[in-house]
């Protein structure tokens, strides 16, 4: 990422500063940002090498990490968005202990590993000081757009009566929240506060994605549908069948790891990385690893020692990291015999292992979780013929639970 980028608008071709390289404190107050090294840092920064004023950003490495990431993402995506039909089980990351194994990821667990690598102990690590770093509202921006486009999918599921966890400036604990429980401090233009009811769609706000927009004759479900699978289904994946030639339906199998853990297990933010096949040992090398499946980031207000938060220190929390396209490379290549769970689950029992880290790589050994759990399942998936179909998922299978095995 370039401090300074080239725009063409209405004054010609301009050289500008690029708007999401960085945020300069104006000037830096350390009283409002107390926290060490935050009330050292000038300007905001990603993947600080250094503790020091003269801290800079590492953005090459944030951008080599997201590329090494980035069919975890697309994989994600597509589950969530084909899959989740539930708005509680899509929105949340909090562990439901009577949800089924199907519902572990949420659009906040993959909101939290974008937090987490972009941030990679700069400001975008921490929540009491991400949304000083420009991406901020770049990530936030995705993040509504996704929800958007779930909501076109899922138009009759939305926001339930549910108890506050904890009190907050306006919120008890125990007290029902809704869809018309007001969303301080946010003001509408009559004075009063918006509500999920009154928020519930981006046209209030008179905006619309490209894939969210209506246009004249569209049918806006089957645009939604066309752009899910266009964007994050497997199009261009190495499969085992080459199941959009054909014009036929195609069953398959989609192998996923579940991860379940503490939000507060460490008191800061960290990283749970899922490994098939050898990788290095130094930890600084984990989020660039071509045998890296997937790297999910547990995002969270550090409590020190003498510090407490206004939260749940025993919330569980959970995420899914898909296993399917690395499987199939893993066929193809011809380590693997199938996708069958006579063939996968000894496979993954002597290949897959996952290590935990800190975000400055720093190593944490997995026996000092013991609320890490991570598991293999795998589903049943009939994907459709067309870029116009979803795809329709059976019941979920567990196989093995590979916690502190490795």
């Amino acid at each position: 990422m370039s401090p300074s980028i080239v725009v063409n608008g209405p004054a010609g071709v301009q050289t500008i500063a690029n708007p999401l390289y960085s945020y300069r404190f104006q000037p830096l107050d350390a009283d409002q940002l107390p926290d060490y090294p935050f009330n050292q840092y000038v300007e905001t920064v990603r993947y600080p090498a250094t503790n020091n004023p003269a801290a800079t950003s590492q953005n090459n490495l944030i951008a080599r990490q997201l590329d090494n990431s980035g069919a975890s993402f697309r994989n994600r995506l597509y589950i969530l968005l084909t899959m989740y039909k539930d708005y509680t089980t899509f929105s949340n990351e909090a562990w439901i202990s009577s949800d089924n194994p199907a519902g572990y990821d949420s659009l906040e667990s993959i909101h939290d590993q974008i937090h987490g690598l972009t941030g990679s102990g700069g400001h975008m690590t921490y929540i009491h000081y991400s949304a000083f770093d420009p991406l901020f509202w770049l990530h936030h921006a995705m993040i509504d757009r996704i929800f958007a486009m779930w909501q076109v999918l899922n138009p009759e599921s939305y926001v339930v009566p549910e108890p506050a966890i904890f009190s907050t400036f306006t919120f008890s604990a125990g007290q029902t929240q809704d869809v018309n429980s007001p969303l301080t401090p946010f003001h509408n233009t009559s004075g009063g506060f918006w509500t999920s009811e009154t928020s519930r769609t981006t046209e209030v706000f008179g905006y619309a994605y490209p894939e969210t927009a209506k246009y004249d004759g569209g049918n806006l479900t089957s645009q939604v549908i066309v752009a899910v699978n266009q964007l994050y289904g497997a199009s261009g994946v190495p499969r085992l069948t080459k199941k959009r030639s054909s014009n036929v339906k195609s069953a398959d199998a989609e192998w996923v790891a579940n991860i379940r853990v503490k939000k507060y297990a460490l008191n800061a933010p960290f990283f749970v990385h899922i490994f098939i096949g050898k990788f290095n040992t130094d930890p600084f090398s984990w989020s660039f690893e071509p045998n890296l499946v997937g790297t999910h980031s547990i995002f969270v207000k550090a409590i020190g020692p003498n510090s407490t938060c206004n939260c749940d220190t025993e919330q569980l929390v959970t995420a899914t990291i898909p296993l399917t396209e690395r499987l199939h490379v893993d066929v193809l290549g011809g380590f693997l015999e199938s996708l069958g769970p006579e063939d996968v689950t000894p496979y993954l029992a002597k290949a897959l292992s996952y290590r935990v880290s800190l975000t400055n790589d720093t190593e944490v050994p997995n026996v000092a979780v013991p609320s890490l759990k991570v598991s293999i399942f795998s589903i049943d998936v009939e994907r459709g013929a067309g870029d116009d179909e979803l795809p329709i998922w059976g019941e979920m299978r567990g196989h093995m639970d590979v916690s502190m095995s490795s």
